[in-house]
């Protein structure tokens, strides 16, 4: 039987991370954030990861094949220990979706957090990730408004939306009634 394979989808300081903590230890799901797989190896310090720095310190989107090819391989490293994947941050734009598709598998489940820019925007001043910078989160935001949201029109039929301008738990228990049911 092939895992369980969750997107979610949200903009840039929605929640996705600390929710798929809480489904990982939950469900027993491995969760990767493309984000992280990034910026893991821009801190290994790589000619690959500079370059991906360059991109992501500008607010820029990584090209596709890096970011499925990261996702696949940490996907590959985990298979034999996981009862599931959730994916964070992905996908970012139609042709991640599609590529994934063909790559590795179609998604079990597409959850979508619905947050306004304005709170995104306060929750990132808050956070201390390199790629925060007041500069590059409304490029994040606007790149999210442009890119991503065309994903979850696209899927619209397998997406469940939750509003994730709410308390973390309120945001947890509506996240696994989506996963249980």
């Amino acid at each position: 039987m092939a895992l369980p394979i969750i997107w979610l989808i949200g903009g840039p300081g929605s929640g996705k991370g600390t929710q798929c903590d809480s489904i990982a230890g939950k469900f027993g799901f491995t969760h990767l954030s493309s984000g992280d797989l990034l910026r893991r190896e821009v801190v290994a310090g790589t000619p690959r990861g500079v370059q991906l720095f360059r991109m992501m310190e500008q607010g820029m989107l990584v090209p596709d094949e890096e970011v499925v090819g990261l996702i696949k391989d940490a996907m590959a490293a985990k298979f034999e220990k996981t009862k599931g994947f959730v994916i964070d941050g992905f996908p970012a734009t139609l042709a991640q979706a599609k590529l994934f598709e063909e790559k590795i598998s179609a998604p079990t489940k597409i959850i979508v957090f619905d947050v306004k820019d304005e709170v995104m925007k306060i929750r990132l001043k808050e956070r201390d990730n390199f790629d925060d910078k007041p500069e590059s989160v409304l490029k994040r935001i606007d790149t999210y408004t442009s890119e991503t949201k065309p994903v979850i029109k696209e899927y619209s039929n397998s997406v469940i939306t939750i509003n994730a301008d709410q308390k973390s738990d309120v945001v947890f228990a509506a996240v696994c009634k989506a996963i249980e049911t």
